[in-house]
């Protein structure tokens, strides 16, 4: 009863002071609003549960990188027949491997889409089976029983308009006939993005090889077992295959990881994690900012409180009813919040790539559900308890004498009520200072990485992707004919200036790294070179605007019957031949004992970024695709002017070549470079919006609490102006008075602000925790802020008439 009693007694003392509770509610609505966004994003990516059934039980067998220990690699198929025949931890056992297939007729132009091949028990591991016919049965995954085709609900109504029909039907993938069996539930999208499954067809020799470590394995765990368990039996096996196969297994170790840690990946966890921290900084700016106006507003309470003191009412019982009115506050703000919740989070939904979304997990998940609405009413009770409760236990102990006497203006506030104000504001100083830093570092840093692509013309480069299918083109000169046939075609195009084919081209996420061999340099198999091996046509580094530097350029004379050539990077050759001319020398793809061939180093080229996150240029070698074609090319196209407006007429000159090509990820380098970043570039913008709303809240703050200081020391500055003092020096005092706690705020928060550049520098490529320009300007720019608004109030109070000033009480 006394809490309604409270909240209508706060409720009634809140409308009498309209512009407080304005302000306080606007406040608080911002912090609660960014924070609850932000929240919606980490519990949909990290912590929402994923729809598979019992995911407690779920684990994954993987084969682990030393070098890494939050990254994995897939395993061989002879490890894990090993560790499903002789571990004691799991009951079921499944494989699957990650790939893309051509799909070509059912009424649509041909197209690639992701793949996964899977061992027949794929969907009975994982406890979710096809809603339209059957998932595939025991010996499926044997060669000649493997065509088989499980669709997704998406490819099932994108490709075959929802056909209910469609269970039984032949359909070609890579140029082979797939019967349909199934079609799974709309909620089933495991792998990441997958839009069909077909079993994988292992002949007896690739179920023994040790090499291919492309598998990953989901194991249901026995009842009673757990993964710690699980993982201890998993490393013990992985120990006796390393001792057991030293050629192959040296080095090589087996782990288990929860399902949950599996589909997260770690560099987003830590982003958002970072992110929700940073966010959390504005709402405790907010909560500062609303407990300053509280202190403010108490002065002028505590006449009252004294009243109520005087009659009995306990010092709990004025502490409650105060921060009572505080939650009011607050959970008035979490109204106002949500809905900047909800529209930030439609503005991160809508600004997120259609093709990059649907590699996220949990992405069309995030929503303004239940959960986030608990965690907004949470955070609107602690901010209400937070930003009340010190100036509600301040003001419940009230000098009765003073407060009775002196007509309900409180009398002195007393020194310590000043100092913990200050206190405020310098802490607000520090977080906001931190958190501006924080935020020049990202933008700063996203910048730098959007320029390494400049030298590139990003903005007149169409790219695409083209995969043949081995059925097909499986001669070499097949493939080479295609290619050249296609490049020719495109290249008579009006407006094309140049063509260009290459196993990846930057910022394509297509790499394909290789381990090589020097001649006359032998070295032990765990210090083996490697490097990021290209295939190109002559025309790759024209078109991609890369320099020589030394030697020349791959031709379109390097053919198969001449002799082998590569080109080098800059940085292989500075690794490699530092102090000598690469040129002439001999390298060879694999290890020593490799039956490749040797290659002679005919050129040296610049240095190009390939992946936004890399710390350095890669080591690159360069091999004519006419010497070793492979299926799988980029294709890159220079243009004249706007590259998407010459599409269509580059699909119809790869499709006169092959009418059932399908033609994937066409866009400009520039939308490349972007998609690429898209993570760095959220977090850049987002750490920027959380940095002005602590600048902006931060002068409030500071404004504030000098309008208030101006206002109780008007006796004071009156009796000063009366006796003579000049308007300079007024405003000097005042200014001093604020610009120490400034000062304060600044000595506490650059050091913070230092570690937390290392932080972000330690876990984001591109942020350069030691750029002068940010520790420079963002300080200047936070004091000119708080100067700013010091100065109004002290402007203000300059302008006092002195007879007025001395009447004041």
């Amino acid at each position: 009863m006394s809490l309604w009693q409270d909240i209508r007694y706060g409720e009634r003392m809140l409308r009498k002071s309209p512009g407080f509770a304005v302000t306080a509610v606007l406040t608080l609505a911002l912090g609660i609003g960014a924070t609850t966004a932000v929240f919606s994003v980490c519990d949909a990516l990290l912590w929402k549960p994923v729809a598979l059934p019992h995911m407690e039980s779920l684990a994954m067998v993987l084969q682990r990188m030393p070098e890494a220990p939050n990254q994995w690699n897939g395993a061989t198929p002879a490890d894990l027949e090993d560790v499903r025949r002789e571990s004691t931890s799991f009951q079921d056992f499944a494989t699957w491997d990650n790939g893309l297939a051509n799909i070509a007729g059912a009424s649509g132009e041909p197209e690639r889409v992701i793949q996964a091949l899977t061992s027949a028990n794929f969907f009975d591991v994982l406890q979710v089976q096809p809603v339209l016919g059957r998932g595939f049965q025991e010996g499926e995954d044997q060669p000649g029983r493997e065509r088989e085709v499980v669709l997704s609900d998406r490819l099932w109504r994108r490709r075959f308009a929802a056909d209910p029909t469609v269970v039984g039907k032949t359909i070609r993938l890579d140029d082979q006939n797939f019967v349909v069996t199934g079609v799974m539930p709309a909620s089933f999208d495991f792998p990441l993005a997958t839009e069909l499954w077909t079993p994988h067809a292992y002949t007896a020799e690739q179920r023994a090889s040790r090499r291919n470590n492309s598998l990953v394995a989901g194991a249901r765990l026995k009842p009673g077992r757990t993964v710690e368990q699980a993982a201890a039996e998993i490393d013990s096996i992985g120990a006796r295959l390393e001792r057991a196969y030293p050629d192959t297994n040296k080095g090589r170790r087996l782990m288990v990881w929860p399902a949950q840690r599996f589909l997260v990946e770690y560099e987003t966890a830590q982003y958002l994690v970072m992110l929700l921290c940073s966010v959390a900084f504005v709402l405790l700016i907010a909560c500062v900012n609303v407990a300053n106006l509280q202190f403010a507003r108490a002065t002028g309470r505590l006449r009252e409180v004294a009243v109520r003191t005087a009659l009995g009412a306990s010092r709990w019982r004025v502490v409650a009813q105060l921060v009572t009115e505080s939650v009011l506050l607050s959970v008035a703000g979490a109204a106002f919040g949500l809905l900047i919740a909800k529209w930030g989070m439609n503005l991160m939904k809508a600004g997120m790539p259609p093709e990059i979304a649907r590699y996220i997990l949990g992405w069309k998940d995030i929503e303004l559900d239940a959960r986030v609405l608990g965690f907004a009413m949470a955070a609107a009770l602690l901010s209400g308890i937070l930003a009340g409760l010190a100036p509600a236990w301040q003001c419940s102990r009230p000098n009765l004498t003073d407060a009775l006497k002196e007509g309900g203006r409180g009398g002195s506030t007393g020194s310590a009520r000043h100092r913990l104000r200050n206190i405020l504001v310098a802490a607000e100083i520090a977080l906001a200072v931190v958190l501006l830093v924080g935020a020049g570092l990202m933008v700063r840093g996203f910048r730098s990485l959007l320029d390494s692509g400049e030298r590139l013309q990003p903005e007149t480069l169409l790219t695409l992707r083209l995969t043949l299918t081995d059925n097909k083109y499986h001669e070499p000169f097949q493939r080479v004919a295609f290619y050249r046939n296609v490049l020719e075609r495109i290249c008579a195009i009006p407006g094309v200036r140049a063509a260009t084919a290459v196993s990846a081209l930057p910022y394509s996420d297509h790499s394909n790294g290789r381990a090589y061999t020097i001649e006359g340099r032998p070295v032990e198999p765990e210090k083996q070179p490697t490097g990021m091996y290209q295939l190109a046509t002559g025309s790759y580094f024209e078109t991609l605007r890369i320099p020589l530097v030394a030697g020349r350029l791959l031709t379109e004379g390097d053919g198969p019957d001449t002799t082998k050539v590569a080109v080098i990077s800059r940085r292989m050759a500075d690794r490699w031949w530092k102090n000598q001319s690469p040129l002439g020398q001999h390298i060879k793809l694999g290890l020593a004992d490799s039956k490749s061939p040797w290659l002679t180093i005919v050129g040296v080229v610049a240095d190009t970024v390939h992946n936004p996150y890399d710390r350095e240029p890669r080591r690159v070698l360069y091999v004519p695709f006419q010497q070793a074609p492979a299926l799988w090319m980029d294709v890159g196209i220079r243009t004249a002017g706007d590259p998407l407006a010459l599409a269509p007429a580059v699909t119809a000159a790869v499709r006169s070549v092959d009418r059932e090509q399908p033609i994937t990820d066409m866009r400009t380098l520039a939308r490349s470079i972007h998609n690429r970043a898209i993570g760095l570039n959220y977090m850049a913008v987002l750490m920027g919006i959380f940095g002005l709303l602590a600048l902006v809240l931060s002068a409030i703050g500071v404004y504030g609490v000098m309008a208030y200081l101006v206002s109780e020391q008007t006796h004071e500055i009156g009796i000063r102006m009366a006796l003579g003092a000049e308007r300079q020096s007024v405003l000097g005092l005042i200014f001093r008075k604020g610009m120490i706690t400034i000062a304060c705020g600044l000595v506490v928060g650059m050091p913070l602000a230092w570690a937390f550049a290392r932080l972000m520098a330690s876990l984001i490529y591109g942020v350069n925790a030691n750029d002068a320009i940010s520790f420079t300007a963002i300080p200047l720019a936070l004091i000119a802020a708080a100067a700013l608004a010091i100065y109004i109030p002290a402007r203000r109070a300059t302008r006092i008439d002195p007879i007025i000033a001395l009447r004041y009480e």
